[in-house]
């Protein structure tokens, strides 16, 4: 149906306004080109003027030059060539020329004008004289008096003529441009006010669409600005133009938006339950607001099991953290406290024995109370034995008819679901975690069991090391304890050998004067002792060396001592070393039979008539057994 033309609208303002000024230019063009085409035909008839002036103007010059030259030939005939540049050019070029402007002043008048018409006879009459003189052959005074007789009559007579013309002509011209100059004013009297009016009539129209466009707008921004910041219009004004529909359309998306501002409401308050019917499902908005709301749901339901998990991490955690030094009841308690939380019926918790070959049952919990079980299966059997092997869940839901079932004071029922977990600390699985249950776990609940069970593998580690450091422990404590009494045994030789040694460097010194005496106490004391040189070579060795390193003295001699004690390289360093500590160290020496026993040696350089030599000092070690005897034959003794 057609809408009612009406100036309240928008659009009938615009059209109205568009009529109106299409009919005034209309008009307007009509009028300039009625005017135009009289002005046209008056600016042409003032040019044929001045062009029928023009030609006349020629016209007399062109006559009055050629009969000018006609003279000048009659009076200077006797000049070389004067025919020539005076007589031809007069009677045919100039005369020519003036026949031409004759003839389009003949056209321009179309034979109208009264004085054109008095011109002609004469200039018929000019151009039968001038036809004569073309063919006149007599010069001098029968030309002159040809001239003054018959032809200056008739120059004189054209001139009158043809300035009567002209001037006749010029007023005529004055006057078609008055009246023209007279035309155009009044024409400009008429079309001003004309375009005057067509510009009021415009301008009044164009400003009231104008304003209604303004109105329109500055609502629509008042609306959008505070839709923009946030701000819902309580209520939106309503125009009965073409802003009417947009208005309309901004207060549905007001209430649309204030449906949406109490949904997020709902939404902040756990609320889904509320629907937004303001904007089609099929639409845009309405469609991803109906995707953010299942979005929501679903995150408030992750959200909720994240929160269900981590609190049963946190719990199970707590039970770890407050049984870490016995096995059993670590095992027991996360147990019990696993099932209760995902509300399973049973589980049992699996630990390697017999170096891995078998899995024995730690732990067992059924309906709420801890079962006394035992059993062993092979590490490499069932479905208990895969996950063990291959470190990976296995979640059944099938479960076969010979399997596990879920004993009760009633009776015995299969379970609907069964969950083996491996227990797996630093890439080794130290167990298996079984959970059965008639209800099918969840993967947030099964993802709990698995955390759960890393948690206790990693403190099933730990109490495992703990363990080890105390057995390790007692093992120290007692190694500690032996090795006090070899130290304190250690602590007698070496006093012996320091003495030895004092007492050993006191008679060098007296024997330096006394060879034999000092040969015979090298040779015959207790203390085993060589003299090497700096290279390493054995010099010289008393009878107690020789029966240390079990070798005769030809098998020593000569031979570097680093092939029977490997460690004494470098003698300088080693005697730098013993000389500031003044104590033995601990080497290993290679007797016969390339066997090795642990013997105490001292360094010491020397300078003997001026050569450098080294004295080794070198104690036997005692072991355990020697030790052990020689505390015994003690006791024996004192008994």
């Amino acid at each position: 149906m057609q809408k009612r033309f009406s100036l309240n609208s928008l659009t009938g303002t615009l059209q109205f306004s568009y009529v109106l000024v299409t009919i005034m230019l209309g008009l307007t063009l009509l009028l300039v080109i009625w005017r135009g085409n009289t002005l046209f035909k008056e600016h042409e008839d003032l040019y044929k003027k001045r062009s029928m002036k023009f030609h006349a103007s020629e016209l007399r010059n062109s006559i009055n030059h050629s009969f000018m030259l006609l003279q000048l030939y009659a009076q200077y005939d006797t000049i070389p060539h004067a025919e020539e540049i005076y007589y031809k050019t007069a009677t045919h070029d100039i005369f020519d020329e003036a026949l031409a402007s004759f003839d389009s002043v003949q056209t321009l008048s179309k034979g109208e004008v009264e004085a054109v018409l008095d011109i002609k006879p004469i200039m018929n009459q000019l151009t039968t004289k001038y036809n004569h003189l073309k063919k006149f052959s007599e010069k001098g005074d029968p030309l002159r008096n040809y001239l003054r007789v018959d032809m200056i009559g008739l120059i004189m007579r054209l001139n009158k003529s043809i300035d009567k013309f002209i001037i006749d002509e010029k007023n005529k011209e004055i006057a078609t441009r008055e009246a023209l100059n007279s035309k155009i004013k009044r024409n400009n009297y008429f079309i001003i006010p004309f375009f005057i009016f067509l510009v009021a009539g415009t301008y009044f129209l164009g400003r009231r669409a104008l304003r209604k466009v303004l109105e329109g707008l500055k609502l629509i921004y008042q609306y959008t600005h505070a839709l923009s910041q946030g701000k819902i219009p309580e209520s939106v004004i309503s125009m009965p133009n073409e802003f009417g529909s947009t208005l309309t359309c901004i207060r549905q998306l007001s209430q649309g938006l204030e449906e949406v501002k109490d949904f997020a409401q709902e939404v902040g308050k756990r609320n889904f339950e509320k629907n937004i019917d303001t904007f089609p499902a099929d639409s845009q908005l309405g469609e991803a607001l109906h995707k953010m709301k299942i979005s929501l749901e679903e995150v408030a339901k992750t959200e909720q099991e994240r929160n269900w998990q981590n609190q049963g991490v946190v719990e199970m955690g707590q039970v770890i953290r407050k049984q870490t030094e016995d096995m059993q009841v670590l095992c027991d308690e996360l147990l019990s406290n696993l099932v209760k939380y995902i509300d399973a019926q049973q589980g049992a918790i699996f630990l390697p024995a017999h170096q891995g070959k078998t899995l024995v049952l730690r732990s067992a919990y059924a309906y709420g109370r801890k079962k006394f079980v035992e059993k062993e299966i092979r590490s490499d059997e069932g479905i208990l034995g895969e996950v063990f092997q291959d470190a990976e869940r296995v979640f059944m839901t099938d479960i076969p008819s010979d399997y596990t079932q879920i004993s009760a004071g009633l009776g015995e029922a299969k379970p609907n679901c069964v969950l083996v977990v491996p227990l797996e600390a630093q890439e080794k699985v130290l167990g298996v975690l079984e959970i059965a249950s008639f209800e099918i776990l969840t993967e947030v609940e099964i993802r709990l069991v698995e955390r759960t069970a890393e948690i206790l593998a990693a403190s099933i580690s730990s109490v495992a090391n703990a363990e080890k450091m105390k057995n390790l422990l007692e093992k120290s404590n007692y190694s500690a304890q032996q090795m006090s009494a070899q130290e304190e045994e250690l602590r007698q030789n070496t006093e012996e050998l320091m003495a030895t040694r004092e007492e050993l460097e006191r008679q060098l010194v007296e024997i330096q004067a006394q060879v034999d005496e000092k040969d015979h106490i090298f040779e015959n004391s207790n203390q085993a002792f060589a003299f090497v040189d700096p290279s390493g070579r054995i010099l010289r060795i008393n009878y107690s060396f020789a029966q240390l390193l079990e070798f005769s003295k030809e098998e020593l001699l000569g031979n570097p001592i680093s092939k029977f004690v490997p460690d004494l390289r470098g003698l300088n360093k080693h005697a730098k070393r013993d000389s500031e500590k003044v104590m033995y160290h601990i080497y290993k020496a290679i007797t016969r039979g390339r066997k090795e026993t642990p013997v105490l040696a001292n360094v010491t350089r020397l300078e003997l008539n001026k050569e450098i030599v080294f004295m080794i000092g070198m104690a036997h070690i005692p072991s355990e057994n020697e030790l052990k005897q020689e505390a015994k034959v003690k006791t024996n003794a004192s008994s």
